[in-house]
């Protein structure tokens, strides 16, 4: 098992931007966020309009290796992440 990945304060906030492939498991999808919520990471999703993604995830959490977990659970499902940032609030 890997150490954590934490802070001494805040949290750790992934965005993530992701587009649909014709393979996207639209249930896959939903059980990411399900399971990621289950291992206490604040999830947020929007439906964005534009020519390099179609949704955002933000995702919050005390544990970074939980964010790798809901990214990689995400691409597993499907989807592209076109473009991300991490950060510490």
């Amino acid at each position: 098992m890997l150490d954590p990945v934490t802070t001494s304060e805040g949290l750790a906030v992934v965005h993530l931007f992701c587009g649909r492939t014709p393979d996207t498991d639209n249930d896959a999808v939903i059980s990411a966020v399900k399971t990621a919520q289950a291992d206490d990471v604040q999830v947020v999703t929007a439906a964005i309009l534009g020519h390099k993604a179609e949704l955002c995830f933000m995702a919050l959490a005390a544990d970074g290796w939980a964010l790798r977990d809901f990214q990689t659970a995400l691409v597993n499902a499907g989807l592209v992440v076109v473009d991300s940032f991490v950060w510490i609030t």
